[in-house]
């Protein structure tokens, strides 16, 4: 195809530069078998993992059956993948020890050692980052090809404005999940869910996919959390920029100012989205608080006191993480697709709950990192031949042109992203669901037929593109639900 530019081979393409594919790397490097890391990301820093306080999981032995057995039960994970994660969690006492970082007990298990503790995560990656290769940046995964050798990936660099194909051996997705498709959420920017679709398209099965874990309170538009000890300060008064009430159930707000809203987790989701809805500004009132008290709480929990204006902190709902994805099987490979292998948040977390339990997250990049070189290690079919040919330029490429059109991609993400939190907070009847999936699919054939870009243009239309089909995961995922439930 003309416009791709590069072609190369590879052994084991890695996409994601969190924990997850920073671990596999890692390992792989130990074991010298050759690979490629790619990020979207302008560099390999912007992760999820970077931000973390990287506080890991590590059950005592006498635990661990317990751990698995509340995993499944609250969370909806699969047990062959919980028990291989636990039973192989003493791989993360290693992996800190061979990396050289101090590292201190917690009620969890285990975090890197530093100063402040939120900055556990950045002590991990950096280290993690002077092991192994440097990471490509700037190239975003747009379409995949499986062959009898392996797969096919086809990026675009955002930078030089270029298409280049990549064949490998091995894939591992560690992408992370599709957060970012929310426009509030905490999340880096890159958690999209590309990587989810396009692993369905060649033979992938996504599962959980309306599975999430939004937060109720955040501030800076979402981008950081606003814990409960402050938030109950306000005694569950939240207030318009005017100052006048929104929120007037007394139950909740007593939950609220009481630090027990957790069962309510969902009500509260409702109102704020019929306050978004509004386009309503929403604001905890603090003028009943004690001013030392709630600096303290503050600065305690490293929030800048300017947060705070004329008594108010400005609060919106995030989507912290999401659970739906690719399922696998106790060696983190795709269930009916050999070599890829898929760890962290793009793999299937659990469709109850939030999906999945407080420290899970970087316990499962370390374990399975290790798993999944270990396979790829044992099998060692590498063979740089048989490639996939692309017959005609994928849909994504289709979206691109140096020309750009005047299509409303942000009004567009913005009613899409308000559309699956709707989704999510008040799931609809089986008529509704099929009625909005053909809104979606007509809108991403309207996408198709009209916008396009390049650069960071492409980008924004990328996201859009893969927002409507995560979406209608979104929908068919509620959709069976409802089918299991009449059937029940």
């Amino acid at each position: 195809m003309e416009r791709i530019s590069d072609e190369r081979y590879t052994p084991v393409l890695i996409v994601g530069t969190g924990i997850s594919g920073l671990a596999v790397a890692y390992h792989l490097s130990k074991r010298k078998i050759g690979y490629t890391i790619v990020t979207k990301n302008n560099a390999p820093k912007q992760s999820n993992s970077f931000l973390s306080a990287a506080n890991t999981r590590v059950p005592p032995e006498d635990e661990i059956h317990t751990i698995i057995n509340l995993t499944i039960a609250k969370c909806g994970a699969d047990r062959p993948v919980i028990e291989a994660l636990y039973r192989n969690s003493s791989h993360v006492l290693e992996f800190f020890e061979e990396l050289g970082l101090p590292f201190e007990k917690t009620a969890l298990g285990f975090m890197p050692e530093s100063p402040i503790k939120s900055h556990g995560g950045k002590k991990l990656i950096n280290r993690l980052l002077e092991k192994i290769e440097p990471p490509l940046c700037n190239n975003i995964l747009i379409h995949l090809e499986k062959s009898q050798d392996g797969v096919s990936a086809l990026f675009y660099d955002t930078v030089s404005d270029r298409f280049a194909r990549i064949n490998a051996n091995y894939l591992v997705l560690a992408t992370g999940g599709y957060a970012a498709q929310f426009n509030y959420n905490d999340n880096s920017p890159g958690s999209t869910g590309e990587a989810l679709i396009l692993a369905k398209q060649i033979g992938a099965r996504l599962k959980g996919m309306s599975t999430v874990m939004y937060h109720p309170w955040s501030i800076y538009n979402g981008r950081q959390i606003l814990l409960g000890g402050v938030v109950a300060l306000s005694e569950g008064r939240i207030v318009d920029e005017e100052g006048l009430p929104l929120l007037k159930d007394e139950h909740m707000r007593e939950a609220i100012a009481r630090d027990d809203y957790h069962e309510m987790i969902d009500d509260i989701l409702r109102f704020q989205l019929e306050c978004i809805k509004r386009n309503q500004e929403m604001y905890l009132d603090m003028s009943h608080a004690d001013e030392n008290v709630l600096d303290e709480r503050m600065r305690r929990y490293g929030f800048s006191p300017n947060v705070v204006k004329r008594k108010r902190i400005k609060i919106s709902p995030t989507m912290h993480y999401t659970s739906g994805g690719i399922e696998i099987n106790s060696s983190a490979e795709a269930v009916d697709l050999n070599r890829v292998f898929v760890t962290g948040e793009a793999q299937f977390n659990g469709n109850l709950g939030s999906g999945r339990i407080p420290g899970q997250a970087f316990a499962s990049g370390i374990v399975f990192g290790k798993l999944i070189a270990d396979k790829i290690e044992n099998e060692c079919a590498f063979t740089n031949q048989n490639w996939a040919t692309f017959h005609a330029p994928p849909e994504t490429m289709t979206l691109y042109s140096r020309e750009h059109s005047d299509y409303a991609v942000e009004a567009c993400q913005k009613e899409l992203s308000t559309l699956m939190i709707d989704l999510i907070a008040s799931p609809s009847d089986s008529a509704s669901l099929a009625s909005l999936k053909e809104r979606l699919v007509e809108g991403q054939n309207n996408l198709l037929s009209t916008a396009k870009g390049s650069g960071k243009r492409y980008e924004a239309i990328l996201r859009l593109y893969f927002g409507y089909s995560i979406a209608v995961e979104i929908i068919e995922d509620l959709a069976s639900l409802h089918r299991n439930l009449l059937a029940h």
